[in-house]
């Protein structure tokens, strides 16, 4: 009686009264299905174009890389300087600085292992394509392929930790072969261009495996970073458990901004699943920022990218090709993707200010408040048909930023937030 009497207050998701009020705390069947679908499995995700995911060998070897200053030109920055591991492997800045300042927010690498997509335009298809890119990236590390080579040959422990995982390293000594520092580039008149393309085709193809296979090893430690195991879990645990009001680890308001989320707002059609994240790409009328491309194409050029880059699932260094026609093979390219950007996960953003590709807004409260009021026209392209204004009153605000606050997750082993002594 009891329940069905909660029920009975708390019928359609779809009208803002029958929002669970305090004294009346219960769940519909509806929205317990629909917030069930978030449930979370913790265990590490295995990339099946890489073949050494997974490997404990690897992983450590990736983590000592991650860290390793040596990776880029000045051998002054790391994926560390972005990926900042006490912010939750993101950055507090709008826009990260190294080598030069980029062009867009770093987003964290946490939970990054169950990515579709990476990047905010979805340019490469796996973790380790994606950390290529910032390597040879004058503006990030500022390095190339050969710099990267040389700096695992020169150094025996990587060299050892290299050889045991991938086998014997090419002959790097002979620099005539190997210069020490080249890449392949469009203007020929650049130097490491004009150094790759006076390479024999075996040497370079060579040195690119080893380029490759070092951020394999990154991929493999970065999936490792997960974090779960929140408050949120907890409410998940109580609905197994056949209890409708799902404990006591979420406050009231937390309960009313769950309720919110998969109710009216449709906030799941997006954020759905156990990152809640689609892992696609949407336009949701940003407003324009200083410093940032507020007119960029978004995923409509990233497309473009991903299927014209050597490191996609697809290419050569694809450790395993299968599912690739399923996943590139039916992308299509229209005016539907223009100013669209990938869908973030809603796990720990407590860690993660500021938000958006653009680093738009400080706090969880503006970006809901975006969200409610919905004042901004798309600047290029149309905006998302499932965003309408919800026109939220400030409790209700609140209780949304209370319920994403419930996605924070417990901290991550702090035996991977540091380089290991040694990569082996």
């Amino acid at each position: 009686m009891t329940r069905f009497l909660a029920l009975a207050f708390l019928t359609a998701c779809s009208d803002r009264e029958d929002t669970p009020k305090a004294d009346a705390w219960a769940f519909s069947d509806t929205q317990i299905s629909l917030l069930m679908r978030h449930r979370f499995d913790p265990t590490p995700a295995v990339d099946l174009t890489n073949a050494v995911s997974g490997d404990p060998s690897a992983e450590r070897l990736g983590q000592y890389l991650f860290f390793d200053t040596g990776l880029s030109g000045s051998g002054e920055h790391s994926c560390a300087s972005c990926h900042k591991p006490e912010h939750g492997f993101a950055d507090p800045e709008r826009f990260s600085t190294t080598e030069a300042t980029v062009e867009r927010h770093t987003p964290t690498v946490v939970n990054s292992g169950y990515n579709r997509w990476f990047y905010w335009d979805g340019r490469c298809d796996s973790l380790w394509c994606q950390a290529a890119g910032p390597i040879e990236d004058a503006d990030e590390h500022g390095s190339n392929r050969l710099a990267v080579a040389h700096h695992i040959y020169n150094d025996e422990a990587l060299s050892d930790a290299y050889t045991s995982i991938f086998g014997a390293l090419p002959d790097l000594s002979d620099i005539d072969r190997f210069p020490l520092n080249a890449m392949p580039t469009d203007d020929l008149s650049d130097p490491l261009g004009l150094a790759w393309a006076d390479m024999d085709e075996v040497d370079a193809r060579s040195a690119t495996e080893v380029f490759i296979n070092v951020t394999k090893a990154i991929g493999a430690y970065e999936s490792l970073l997960v974090q779960g195991d929140a408050p949120f879990d907890d409410l998940l645990d109580a609905f197994d458990d056949g209890d409708p009001t799902g404990g006591t680890s979420l406050s009231d308001d937390a309960k009313a901004g769950a309720a919110l989320f998969v109710g009216e707002a449709n906030c799941w059609a997006c954020h759905s699943g156990p990152i809640f994240t689609n892992k696609e790409f949407h336009n949701v009328a940003l407003p324009a920022v200083d410093g940032l491309d507020n007119e960029s194409p978004g995923r409509h050029t990233g497309i473009d990218a991903l299927l014209n880059n050597p490191f996609n699932s697809w290419g050569d260094y694809s450790d395993n090709t299968a599912d690739a026609e399923e996943k590139l093979g039916h992308l299509v390219q229209s005016p539907e993707q223009l100013g669209t950007f990938k869908t973030p996960s809603l796990r720990n953003l407590l860690d993660t200010a500021p938000y958006m590709h653009g680093g738009h807004f400080d706090t969880l409260t503006e970006v809901v408040q975006h969200y409610s009021d919905m004042n901004d026209p798309p600047l290029v392209g149309h905006r998302e048909e499932l965003l309408l204004p919800q026109l939220w009153t400030e409790e209700e605000v609140a209780q949304v930023v209370a319920f994403l606050e419930s996605l924070q997750g417990e901290p991550i082993d702090p035996a991977l937030m540091s380089q290991p002594d040694s990569p082996l």
